[in-house]
């Protein structure tokens, strides 16, 4: 398999989950891209679930190509970090997969499921795991010329993620209409890293 196919993933896995955003407020009644979470586009008994559930999913699957790409790549090397850092790619995948379609958010104010438990559960893991990973391989890649910069950038990219994912409780509890808005920064901040990394590796 050609590897730098699987990192098309990285650049193509971004892009749909942005459509898909964009598409699923379009059409989804009363939704609002500053006041509503991205999960609330496929939470639990959403007319639209399974139809943006399964366009998310094929974004997961995207991002977990590109990680099997990163995974072949520099498995024989000598880079731990970029080697963990692959596999981590990979979980975050199957777990964004799982949190659109088997596991939906369920309904703020509702009783709480067991598929809304495993989806805050997975959020929060993948949250971290995505942090760690970026770290990794913003590190890992110190000693090439080429990816100097690039340190400093996922430096700023976790920072981004800290910042205002750490805010969103508060958000929360006060009932300030800013989730969607700083969810989305947090979101995107990470997806455009990947577009960037894999646009880096394909040069």
């Amino acid at each position: 398999m050609d590897k730098k196919l699987l990192f098309y993933g990285g650049i193509f896995g971004p892009l749909v989950f942005l459509l898909v955003d964009i598409i699923g407020g379009i059409i989804t009644p009363d939704y609002n891209y500053i006041i509503n979470a991205v999960s609330e586009l496929t939470q639990a008994g959403s007319e639209n679930t399974y139809l943006l559930g399964s366009l998310f999913l094929i974004s997961a699957i995207m991002t977990i190509a590109f990680g099997i790409g990163m995974l072949l790549n520099y498995k024989d090397r000598r880079s731990k970090l970029l080697f963990t850092a692959s596999i981590l790619i990979i979980t975050t995948g199957i777990f964004s997969g799982l949190t659109g379609t088997i596991f939906p958010m369920d309904p703020f104010n509702s009783e709480m499921t067991f598929a809304g438990i495993m989806h805050i559960i997975l959020t929060g893991i993948s949250a971290v795991f995505v942090m760690l990973l970026i770290l990794m391989i913003g590190i890992g890649f110190h000693r090439e010329k080429q990816w100097k910069s690039f340190r400093l950038y996922s430096i700023i990219t976790v920072i981004i993620m800290v910042v205002f994912g750490g805010l969103t409780p508060a958000l929360i509890m006060n009932s300030i209409p800013l989730l969607g808005f700083f969810e989305r920064i947090v979101i995107y901040a990470y997806l455009l890293w990947f577009f960037v990394l894999a646009f880096k590796l394909l040069k």
